[in-house]
């Protein structure tokens, strides 16, 4: 038994003495069964009304602790993600994200595959049922937005090679991220993992070496390229690309 079993076991028994809790179920990976030992868990407990979901919320760091009395753990709110939404990182290895809800939570095509947990008077199999009889939404993009992307990667990239080429490579850094962070999951999100354009943006490569960082800059702009044409295509947009403009930055690039 690994530590994602011991703890998706100790889960169980611990929710079905939690009187409060109507239903709890585990989405993700574990609900798809394509999950393996590094996988987390997602769990959903749910709760009659929000009075008592308020209740069992307000213990949430001590239910959380109680699932691995004997393990230290880290736990926090991550109100940035959902309301009523918990993480806690068990030392073991294993990560927990807890959603309290109420029997008011509304079918959808992300909880389409789960493993119940806990289920009284049947409501986890009919939510069940109505969320498997949902399609999950695909990834959409327009001209506009895909412009604005476009723009800012390039005023950040432009920021960046001209600060490597001056010989800086402190302050070009925190622009680095912050362009492999705006453009690089957009991209992604738009192209299936298996296209080739998908992988290609798989990289990073910054060095306080100059040579060997333009070098790999070379490489991304290459893979931005390639993958906004894959998504242009793809998605059938009027984007036109400035091709003069991007024509001399690889020549400065290459120069």
């Amino acid at each position: 038994m690994n530590e994602l079993d011991r703890v998706y076991i100790r889960l169980q028994q611990r929710v079905a003495s939690e009187a409060l809790v109507v239903a709890c179920f585990v989405s993700g990976s574990v609900g798809k069964r394509t999950h393996d030992p590094f996988s987390d868990l997602d769990v959903a407990l749910v709760f009659r009304d929000g009075y008592t979901r308020e209740q069992a919320y307000r213990e949430r760091r001590s239910f959380g602790q109680s699932i691995l009395p004997y393990v230290p753990a880290k736990s926090f709110d991550a109100n940035h993600v959902r309301p009523h939404f918990h993480i806690i990182l068990f030392s073991n290895g294993v990560k927990v994200d807890l959603r309290y809800e109420t029997v008011d939570l509304e079918p959808n095509p992300w909880d389409r595959e789960i493993r119940i947990l806990k289920d009284n008077a049947g409501w986890a199999e009919r939510f069940q049922a109505a969320s498997a009889a949902l399609a999950l939404p695909k990834a959409t993009i327009t001209d506009a937005m895909l412009t604005d992307l476009d723009n800012r990667f390039w005023v950040m990239f432009w920021d960046v090679t001209r600060l490597i080429k001056r010989g800086d490579s402190s302050k070009p850094y925190p622009i680095y991220l912050q362009l492999l962070h705006f453009t690089i999951p957009q991209l992604l999100s738009l192209l299936p993992p298996e296209h080739q354009a998908y992988q290609g943006l798989l990289q990073t490569g910054y060095s306080r070496e100059a040579k060997a960082t333009l070098a790999h800059l070379r490489q991304l702009l290459d893979a931005y390229l390639k993958a906004r044409e894959a998504i242009i295509q793809r998605h059938h947009l009027l984007f036109t690309p400035n091709h003069p403009f991007e024509m001399e930055m690889m020549t400065r690039l290459n120069g």
